[in-house]
């Protein structure tokens, strides 16, 4: 049987479980982030509100401000310019495309190519929450910035600037499985590993 929404007897029809309070909750109970307006995979409004909260008290006022121009320096496409014009070396980003091969007496044979689509910056692991089979679970997955985006820069969400990577020796490979959300306390942390690369 399906959950249901169990913050204030809702009963709606159920899209995830708070990793703090453990209760289901539907969309219309779902916590967003304050600024971006996305939904938090795993945690309920009432949650959400208490963290943001917590970490906008009166001591915490300087620091979030600062935060906020790291986000925008990322979601403006300034970090890649700088990053780029300090000469910091990106990684290429990898992909393998299949093709069929016809053979001369019949037949035909799959071949792999490898080819570069894009460039990352590896930044580090952090914090990504996906669901798995209905419950969302949060991981350190190593990060990379993108150098070119879908749609190019600006991005109009932080989560568009950055992916999921695999590091091989040939280069990176981006983590396409779907459905992951960036953990909204990672992005500080992002913005500032950006900039240690600067260093």
């Amino acid at each position: 049987m399906a959950a249901v929404c169990g913050i204030d007897d809702c009963g709606v029809l159920a899209i995830g479980r708070c990793r703090d309070c453990g209760s289901a909750f539907c969309m219309s109970h779902q916590g967003r982030n304050p600024a971006s307006g996305d939904g938090y995979a795993a945690l309920c409004e009432r949650c959400a509100a208490r963290r943001h909260a917590a970490t906008t008290s009166d001591r915490d006022v300087a620091p979030v401000q600062r935060l906020g121009d790291e986000q925008r320096w990322v979601m403006s496409g300034q970090a890649v310019r700088d990053l780029t014009a300090k000469g910091v070396p990106a990684l290429p980003v990898i992909e393998q495309r299949r093709r069929a091969v016809k053979l001369r007496f019949g037949g035909e044979r799959v071949e792999i190519d490898e080819i570069e689509v894009g460039t990352v910056w590896v930044l580090g692991r952090f914090e990504w929450t996906q669901p798995v089979d209905g419950v969302a679970e949060t991981r350190e997955r190593t990060t990379g910035l993108l150098a070119e985006p879908r749609g190019g820069y600006p991005v109009a969400a932080f989560r568009q600037a950055v992916a999921r990577c695999r590091v091989t020796e040939l280069g990176a490979t981006l983590v396409r499985d779907g459905g992951a959300e960036l953990e909204s306390r990672a992005v500080p942390l992002i913005a500032q590993a950006a900039r240690r690369l600067l260093r």
